[in-house]
């Protein structure tokens, strides 16, 4: 198996009492325009996600990474496809040995289900897992790309077919093998083809967009490098997943993630097909595993993921002025024990939790930004006791777990404590009738909701979660 991938981040909420956070790094926001942004329209952004199929049938299933293509006035569906897993708990990746295929007359559907086009073969160089397919069509043949690893590492193969129906694996195995190489993703470029896909710089290394050459779909390059995220494998949280670029008017647009959370996909313009940064940031798109499809008049974003019954299909928008921001990353404040405003941000750069404070209650002036906690997955949400006391919850970066802090009545802090988790995003604090605070927390992929109290008004005590809130 390969070291790390979107199918273990969020293996950690079969444990603990409370299922609760997947959350990633993100690129830095609207600060960071690509250059020449103003220059056409370089900017994305996408309508509201529509659910377009359900694959389910006897048994409720999902669909995963997936790819979407145009053939004989058809367009077909080719995706990982599993069983879904109870509430608060993510499926086993291991288990997702087939490719589901579906078609329909347009990318809203109505979808047919067909039969799988492949199921994993052992004998088949070592196949173990059939993830992330991709498919391209090329003198009439269309080529299949999917990630399939073994005893002998992370390995993308290729199928091809005529029809789209029979497929046939390469007799030659393997077109290359990796660190963690998988999610391929095939572009036109020029006179030749390019592969972008998800990789380590090495063991425990950094999380990549690699790309690799190929003027005939079977032998391929050396690698490159087309984006180097700054998290590493060490840190637990991939956020170079589902890479997918799309040429348009001289830009190329790489679509990444999950950033901002389980379902979240940053877009990176660049003018260089090989070079991307998150200075290049040019938007974000609300979904997982996110590919672009257009019939030549619409343009739309497809996603899906392991919390949600199959297809979704938003408009999307190439724009020359940014989108509306889709975070949770706007900054928070509330008055402290002493009345004072007290106002939490994340930085840009590593976001880490910052606080800043008014000297007085009736002053304008402010002390220096200060760091006031680790990474965190969101910026910290606020609870605020009858005697004025703040509490603060914070997420962790990977959502391993919910942090807590506790202001004292000196104005003075405790320790971080962890509070919960793992949890899926920030979670909602509001003080009850009777003074208690109670938190409210999404478990992973929005799959239930939790709820915690404080044991009595103003308490460093707390009763357990109740996972069964809804």
């Amino acid at each position: 198996m390969h070291p790390i991938s979107r199918r273990g981040l969020l293996r950690a909420a079969g444990a603990g009492a409370l299922v609760l956070p997947l959350a990633g790094r993100t690129a830095p926001a609207a600060s960071a325009v690509p250059t020449g942004a103003s220059v056409g329209a370089v900017w994305v952004g996408a309508g509201p996600f529509d659910h377009v199929y359900d694959p389910s049938t006897a048994r409720r299933r999902y669909l995963n990474d997936h790819t979407l293509v145009q053939a004989d006035g058809r367009w077909h569906l080719f995706s990982i496809v599993g069983d879904s897993a109870p509430p608060g708990q993510a499926p086993d990746s291991a288990a997702e040995v087939s490719l589901a295929h579906a078609s329909a007359p347009s990318p809203s559907g109505p979808w047919r289900s067909h039969p799988d086009a492949l199921t994993v073969d052992a004998s088949y160089f070592g196949e173990e897992h059939l993830w992330a397919p991709h498919v391209v069509e090329s003198g009439g043949v269309h080529w299949m790309f999917y990630a399939a690893g073994g005893r002998a590492g992370a390995a993308v193969n290729a199928a091809t077919s005529t029809d789209l129906s029979t497929w046939t694996r390469l007799p030659s195995g393997p077109l290359f093998r990796g660190t963690a190489a998988r999610d391929p993703m095939v572009l036109r470029i020029g006179a030749e083809w390019v592969m972008y896909y998800t990789e380590l710089s090495g063991p425990g290394g950094r999380h990549q967009v690699c790309y690799r050459r190929s003027a005939d779909l079977l032998t391929w390059g050396e690698p490159g490098v087309a984006f180097a995220d700054a998290a590493t494998a060490a840190d637990g949280v991939s956020v170079t997943e589902s890479p997918f670029v799309v040429a348009r008017d001289g830009w190329y647009h790489l679509f990444i993630g999950p950033r901002n959370g389980y379902e979240g996909t940053d877009v990176l313009a660049s003018q260089d097909p090989f070079r991307f940064s998150v200075d290049g940031y040019a938007g974000h798109v609300p979904g997982h595993a996110v590919e672009v499809v257009t019939d030549g008049r619409q343009w739309w974003a497809s996603a899906a993921g392991w919390f949600r019954r199959g297809l979704y299909l938003a408009p999307l928008d190439w724009r020359s002025t940014p989108p509306p921001w889709q975070s949770p990353d706007n900054p928070v404040a509330a008055p402290d024990v002493h009345g004072r405003l007290t106002v939490f941000a994340l930085d840009a750069a590593d976001r880490s939790v910052l606080r800043r404070v008014q000297t007085g209650p009736d002053t304008d002036t402010w002390s220096d930004w200060e760091v006031f906690g680790t990474p965190a997955g969101a910026v910290p949400v606020l609870g605020r006791n009858a005697d004025g006391r703040l509490e603060v919850f914070s997420l962790a970066p990977d959502g391993a777990a919910l942090h807590h802090r506790v202001q004292r009545s000196d104005g003075g802090w405790s320790d971080w404590e962890v509070f919960g988790g793992p949890a899926g995003a920030a979670p909602a604090v509001a003080r009850n009738a009777d003074d208690r605070l109670e938190v409210f927390a999404l478990a992973p992929g929005g799959a239930l909701i939790a709820r915690r109290r404080q044991s009595s008004p103003g308490s460093t005590g707390w009763d357990d979660w109740d996972p069964g809130f809804g």
